[in-house]
């Protein structure tokens, strides 16, 4: 019996209906993004604090902020961890805060029915949080524990050596909690953090799911009116354009018998007008299993067990990052042929089958994200983070279809060149005493 070694064609990908959300200020100045959807009885919240990341730390608190958003579900004046989680529960959904780089981003979910209850919880963790000395004490131990496991892992010593590479001192190279800072902090560092940063003005809320709009801005005036003021206005410094380092870093794991590499530069953000373009060549040279990096680097030559491309957004910047894990033996070979792909990609043209497979893949997984009520508030943080036009999905096929083939080899030959990489490899010191690059 014969296997066939040929896809099947692609189906034509059907009309996508996809509401725009209704807009509202609130008299505290929090901008509202509410999308009524009654397909499920249930409501998504993702409230975007947008001066609230760990690139606002203070360089003697570096993971200050994090800790702050981790610890604001750990106790307010009415309830405690347990309270409050057993709250959510009860509701049918959960609630969690968390800061990324630039943002913290307070995520909720329940039963449509409880939203007036989920609000007046959110209300008061966001008004209340009182960071119990005991909470923030077993976070201390878990963080410095997760912490010390992390710095015997080759991907997160890579990440964090690659990001030193490309931002420098500036304060997107930070990935992880300053240990001595750690040991810092009291409960009055997070309060003050928190009063200082958690503002309504700035700030995003987007509702997603079965409510009526006016008694839930009706809730919502009721329970966060007495949330008030801005933020501190102090504005990060302007990014790099080059990365700080270029070239070859190594970072030693004497006796490993893997190597993790890394190879990144920077790219314009995602509200550049070439950034889809560069999105779509970064996403067939490595974005999933049929893209070229994938089928070269690991199916073909076995130089590499796990191999991708992608970009890292942030507002004023992007980051172009492709990696490997590999064999130790293996690494400088899975090198040239990355920058070999890069080089193709650039120089080549783009057969147009393939460039047609990527582009589905694109609006295939874009069509997934609007299937689940929080698939579609995840794509408006995206949206809001990013500064991107309202209707910026509702016109991303239209977008991702017009993109030629000429306009992505242009803007990949403009930011991919070879000379402009930072190139991380974590493993054996012996990869650094190898041939390098010409």
């Amino acid at each position: 019996m014969s296997v066939p070694t040929t896809p099947p064609p692609d189906h034509p990908i059907g009309e996508l209906r996809l509401p725009l959300p209704e807009e509202h200020v609130l008299p505290n100045r929090l901008q509202l993004l509410m999308i009524p959807d009654a397909r499920a009885p249930r409501v998504e919240l993702r409230l975007i604090i947008p001066t609230a990341g760990r690139a606002f730390d203070e360089e003697s608190m570096v993971g200050l902020a994090a800790a702050t958003a981790r610890l604001m579900t750990a106790g307010t004046r009415k309830r405690s961890s347990f309270q409050i989680e057993e709250e959510a529960d009860r509701y049918g959904g959960a609630l969690a805060v968390s800061a990324n780089t630039e943002i913290a981003l307070l995520q909720a979910h329940c039963l449509s029915h409880h939203l007036p209850q989920m609000i007046d919880l959110v209300a008061d963790i966001l008004l209340n949080p009182v960071f119990p000395s005991e909470e923030v004490e077993i976070d201390r131990a878990n963080t410095l524990q997760r912490l010390r496991l992390q710095r015997t892992q080759p991907d997160f010593l890579a990440d964090e050596r690659l990001r030193r590479s490309l931002f420098g001192t500036h304060p997107y190279h930070r990935v992880a909690p300053d240990e001595n800072a750690l040991q810092r902090w009291q409960p009055e560092h997070l309060q003050a953090f928190h009063a200082q940063r958690y503002r309504p003005a700035g700030a995003t809320l987007i509702v997603v799911g079965d409510f009526r709009t006016t008694r839930l801005v009706r809730l919502l005036e009721t329970h966060l009116s007495a949330w008030q003021g801005e933020p501190p206005d102090d504005k990060l410094p302007s990014p790099p354009h080059e990365p700080a380092e270029k070239g070859e870093q190594f970072v030693s794991r004497d006796g490993s018998v893997q190597s993790h590499l890394m190879l990144g530069t920077l790219v314009p953000p995602r509200s550049a007008p070439d950034s889809l373009d560069l999105l779509l060549g970064v996403n067939l040279l490595g974005g999933g299993a049929s893209s070229r990096l994938f089928r070269t680097v690991r199916e073909q030559y076995g130089y590499a067990y796990s191999v991708n491309a992608h970009i890292d957004y942030y507002r004023r910047i992007g980051a172009f990052v492709a990696q490997a894990q590999t064999a130790t033996d293996n690494t400088r070979d899975a090198l040239r042929q990355i920058l070999y792909e890069i080089d193709q990609l650039t120089h080549q043209p783009i057969p147009a089958h393939e460039l047609q497979a990527t582009k589905n893949y694109l609006i295939g997984r874009h069509t997934l994200g609007w299937i689940t009520l929080g698939g579609i508030a995840d794509r408006f943080v995206q949206t809001v983070v990013h500064r991107l036009p309202m209707d910026y999905w509702h016109r991303y096929p239209e977008l991702v279809h017009a993109v030629s083939s000429e306009a992505v080899q242009q803007v990949c030959a403009r930011y991919l060149q070879p000379e402009r990489m930072s190139i991380v490899m974590v493993g054996d010191p012996g990869i650094a005493a190898t041939e390098t690059l010409s």
